[in-house]
């Protein structure tokens, strides 16, 4: 069930996932062989974000989170 207030709240997360793999990226903690995934990731969750709350962006928000956390799963 669509509730727009936890997919602003999973937006967020988002938002704060990319940032800090983004930093263990630039600091050599997340493998060099993983930046064109996390480019291409990267491009995706800036379109997805940039897109009006719907329950189909709660999908595409989880689906990328899952993408960005197997990328760095920390």
């Amino acid at each position: 069930m669509f509730v727009e207030a936890d997919l602003k709240r999973e937006v967020a997360a988002l938002g704060a996932l990319l940032g800090d793999t983004r930093v263990r990226f630039r600091q050599g903690r997340t493998p060099y062989d993983s930046a064109q995934d996390l480019i291409n990731v990267d491009l995706e969750i800036r379109d997805a974000l940039s897109r009006p709350l719907s329950p189909e962006l709660q999908l595409e928000v989880q689906r990328l989170t899952a993408r960005l956390r197997a990328i760095d799963p920390r």
